[in-house]
């Protein structure tokens, strides 16, 4: 039985990678039972439903529980508030692919038949997954072994479950087979390819900008001309259903309350790790980030925890220390000697500046140099005076660094003083400076650190839940914007966006787009849980899916219509130049005498880049990809106007070069159709899905 075990392990990291952008979707926990059920709505159990097919919560907790533990093992850490949040959004997003896929599968009638299972389990050639366990120390198939397990009365569960899953493989390959069917790679985009990899061209060009030609007072554009050119062209003006919607959002933030919890509880540990009790012991225990002993030098801790840490001595616990990523206590277990000394200085800064006003920031500097002399506290004077924003308000603190940090004049001053002198002014790019040295250290320390994140605590989200219920009625009430207004909250409003895709600032969210899909103009929401926190949302903006109104469009197609006419009057022109060229022409110098043409260089590009002063430009670019070298072009119109090129050089096709990499270019370039297949396939299915989100009756 344990062969088998690993034999079926084994054989779900095989399918996870087998096609991985496709099976990702299905392939997630073979031990599962990922049947799409149906039934009343009602179901308690039922976190949503996916065109009737439901989502049970065991079913969505399983699974959100697995990934969660695969981030503790990444990270050693567990997931905070805010990573929970994204853990449950990539799990409810997979989930979904995966009832859309399986429902794909019923539609389309997909089966696989016993006789199938069996021809693969039995067959010359069983899965590679499988016949790896029966392999000996040269890689040698023993055929017997792997037929007496199969035959073996103890393994039937094991086989049952590993068919099961054939089955499922299986299904998704005949799926894939419909899909990419018709998917070829042709010799064109071949060799295409493998030249946009390997060929570099260098052109010179001429530029003739209509804009620079032909003012917009020699145009005439009338409404005629709009209206012809508007109906002619309304493939561009096409577009899909939209939708914008405004929110505020109430954060799931941890309150002052939350912070002072923790801070609390650390310091009862403090005072039970001071009174006798072991701190590895406690680490482990009370730790939410793995407690290890590991050595440590200046610059590896967060300039808080660094300041503390580095200010003990051996056998000493420090804090609790609450930084960025939670609250710390350390203890440091040991030092040496170090390779690199440390200096720890404050600065205060005056900004040099030109002119008569120099003369009055150097009498200041030397004016604060004598207050501090005098006994000024030079922490006071740095927050008051000091002109560098980053650090003024903790008083000039620089904490520790090391020689090579610092520009070279400051560097000198500090590394030459005392600990406690203050020195200077200090002339550097950055202005004048006094410099106080608070600290001078070469060792580094062995520590161990016991972490408590702060998190926002049940009674916080509750409130927080609290505060956009409330909000959400005072909006139905009296609008919106004046509910906002009333309760000096900020509104925030999403750019367009269209169903089954990205919601801009929200991330993937299936309530907000159902939201928005589903009601009416000014609609607005009961709270939503959101990446971040909790919504109360608004619809105050819809597009139907059509073409856009003239109106709409009006100056965009005044714009084209301005340019079509300018380059029609600009056409003879160029023709003109053009027949003055022959190819030996030195087409830049020969353009030097027409007042306003752009003449120049490309540089080296190759076709997936953008020559110097070009940008990508498809035309451009394809018609430097015909050219061979000393060529010279017709005039051709591009995103800026007419250009004629000359193609200075290019580098030859390498024939031997391209027959050796064809196999590799057609997988590469049919791997990426076939990924973009699938997500347009899987976009496709999203969009035209019914889907019922109910996460938030489970999770705040």
């Amino acid at each position: 039985m344990p062969l088998m075990t690993q034999i079926r392990n084994n054989l779900t990291k095989a399918f996870a990678v087998f096609a991985v952008f496709f099976i990702a979707y299905i392939v997630l926990d073979w031990g599962m039972e990922l049947g799409t059920q149906r039934g009343p709505t009602g179901n308690p159990d039922v976190i949503g439903e996916v065109n009737g097919a439901e989502i049970s919560y065991r079913e969505f907790s399983e699974l959100l529980r697995a990934q969660s533990e695969a981030y503790r093992q990444q990270t050693g850490s567990d997931p905070d508030e805010q990573t929970e949040q994204q853990l449950r959004s990539q799990v409810w997003n997979t989930l979904i692919q995966q009832r859309l896929i399986e429902q794909e599968l019923d539609r389309l009638g997909i089966t696989v038949t016993d006789d199938e299972i069996r021809a693969i389990l039995l067959g010359p050639n069983p899965p590679e997954a499988i016949a790896n366990q029966f392999k000996d120390s040269l890689g040698v198939f023993n055929r017997a072994a792997y037929d007496r397990a199969v035959a073996d009365p103890q393994n039937t569960q094991a086989w049952v479950q590993i068919e099961r899953d054939l089955r499922r493989q299986r299904r998704v390959e005949k799926l894939q087979s419909i899909l990419f069917a018709s998917m070829r790679v042709t010799e064109g985009e071949i060799r295409q390819r493998f030249i946009d990899q390997n060929i570099t061209m260098e052109a010179d060009y001429v530029l003739f900008d209509p804009n620079r030609f032909i003012p917009d007072s020699l145009v005439e554009v009338t409404e005629s001309d709009i209206e012809r050119h508007y109906n002619a062209n309304q493939n561009e003006f096409k577009v899909r259903a939209a939708r914008r919607v405004k929110y505020v959002l109430f954060p799931l933030v941890p309150s002052a309350e939350d912070t002072a919890a923790v801070i609390q509880e650390m310091t009862r540990l403090a005072e039970q790790i001071r009174e006798g009790m072991d701190f590895m012991e406690l680490a482990k225990t009370y730790s939410e980030v793995p407690p290890e002993e590991k050595w440590i030098k200046h610059g590896e801790l967060s300039r808080q925890k660094e300041t503390e840490v580095f200010s003990g001595r051996k056998g000493q616990i420090v804090g609790p220390v609450t930084d960025f990523d939670g609250v710390h206590l350390i203890k440091i277990v040991d030092e040496r000697k170090g390779s690199a000394e440390y200096v720890r200085a404050s600065h205060i800064l005056l900004n040099d500046v030109a002119g008569p006003d120099s003369v009055e920031k150097i009498q200041k500097v030397r004016d604060l140099l004598q207050q501090i002399r005098s006994g000024a506290d030079f922490a006071a004077l740095a927050r008051e005076h000091s002109e560098d924003l980053s650090n003024k308000h903790l008083g000039g603190e620089l904490g520790w660094n090391g020689k090579g940090s610092w520009v070279a004049p400051f560097e000198r001053a500090a590394f030459g003083a005392k600990i406690g002198e203050v020195v200077g002014p200090v002339r550097t790019q950055f202005g004048w400076h006094l410099i106080k040295v608070t600290g001078r250290d070469n060792r580094d320390l062995k520590v161990v650190q016991l972490t408590m994140r702060i998190k926002a605590s049940p009674r916080s989200v509750d409130l927080a839940y609290q505060k956009a219920d409330n909000f959400s009625v005072l909006a139905q009430d009296e609008g919106f914007e004046k509910a906002a207004e009333f309760s000096s909250h900020d509104v925030r409003e999403t750019p367009e966006f269209t169903k089954g895709g990205f919601i801009p600032g929200l991330g993937m969210s299936d309530a907000v787009m159902n939201f928005a899909f589903s009601k009416k103009l000014n609609a607005i929401s009961e709270p939503i849980t959101v990446l971040g926190g909790v919504g109360v949302f608004k619809l105050f903006a819809v597009r139907e899916e059509g073409v856009r109104p003239l109106e709409d469009v009006k100056g965009i197609v005044r714009s084209q219509v301005m340019r079509k006419k300018k380059m029609e009057k600009l056409r003879g022109r160029v023709e003109e130049f053009y027949k003055t060229l022959t190819p030996t022409t030195d087409i830049i110098s020969a353009a030097q005498t027409i007042e306003g043409v752009i003449a120049q260089k490309t540089g080296p590009f190759k076709s997936g880049e953008a020559p110097l002063g070009v940008g990508r430009d498809y035309t451009f670019i394809g018609t430097a990809l015909a050219l061979n070298a000393g060529e010279l072009s017709k005039p051709f119109e591009g995103a800026r106007g007419y250009y004629i090129m000359k193609m200075i050089s290019k580098t030859p096709l390498d024939t031997t070069a391209l027959a050796s990499k064809k196999e590799e270019l057609r997988k590469q370039i049919l791997q990426e159709k076939q990924n973009r297949v699938f997500s347009e396939w899987l976009t496709a299915l999203r969009e035209s899905a019914e889907i019922d989100d109910r996460r938030d009756r489970f999770f705040r």
